[in-house]
């Protein structure tokens, strides 16, 4: 009689133990269908598999889809590009560590935080894509509501929270005050990914004094990788490159 050790996992995976109790005295009533049961258990691991993924993206809430492989380095040569690689296994999520591309405008930090998220998502992790601006606004209207514990909460739920254009605009003191519980609240315990035009001594435009600056930039980079972009918006080149033609 056929033995199948790749059958018998695929079956635990979706927990089907009458499956697993009973395929073998199933086996013994017909001429060898193990290889066509294992190929369609297989079949159905790999659809929930991709359905979990597409899932995934979804909740993810990313503006568009981006990946790694389509972003173009050769405009990012001072980037150091095997480092970047390193976080796209998922590990730095397991670890609780966090990400933070800086660098101006149009750069592509923005194509790399999507495309971290989209990743993460294809390894099993939940993330969730916002704007720094969109977060607080958020989080100012629960506030209103009644409902911050609760939107805190929901937050938590993510392996990977991705804050894009922090520092783009101005907040409150509300809203920094806000924005620091977050960042807080994930310290050692899950992962931030954050895009941002300004050089950490520029984050008291953000927050409301030296100190919170201090504390927030302590948080993030303690378990932390801070990725360089340089050069001209990618944007600008292109109208520009369009117009000589």
């Amino acid at each position: 009689m056929s033995e199948s050790p790749l059958l018998e996992h695929h079956l635990r995976t979706l927990r089907l133990p009458s499956f697993l109790a009973h395929y073998r005295r199933l086996l013994a009533l017909h001429q060898d269908p193990l290889p066509y049961l294992n190929d369609l258990v297989g079949l159905e691991v790999n659809k929930r598999h991709e359905n979990g993924i597409r899932n995934r993206i979804a909740a993810g809430h990313f503006p568009t889809l981006k990946t790694i492989e389509a972003f173009d380095f050769s405009l990012q040569p001072q980037l150091p590009k095997a480092k970047l690689l390193e976080h796209f296994d998922g590990e730095f999520i397991r670890q609780h560590r966090n990400v933070i591309f800086y660098g101006p405008p149009g750069t592509g930090k923005t194509h790399c935080l999507i495309a971290l998220g989209t990743a993460a998502c294809m390894r099993g992790y939940r993330v969730r894509f916002t704007t720094a601006a969109e977060l607080l606004m958020s989080l100012i209207e629960a506030k209103r509501n009644g409902v911050l514990e609760r939107k805190f909460q929901w937050l938590e739920r993510f392996d990977l929270l991705l804050v894009d254009e922090l520092g783009y605009i101005p907040f409150e003191r509300e809203q920094t005050d806000l924005l620091f519980n977050v960042i807080s609240a994930r310290y050692e315990r899950s992962s931030i990914a954050i895009t941002t035009n300004l050089a950490f001594e520029q984050w008291t435009q953000i927050f409301p004094d030296a100190m919170a600056a201090s504390a927030v930039i302590d948080r993030l980079i303690h378990h932390g990788t801070v990725l360089q972009f340089g050069g001209e918006s990618h944007r600008l080149r292109s109208r520009k490159a369009g117009k000589v033609e």
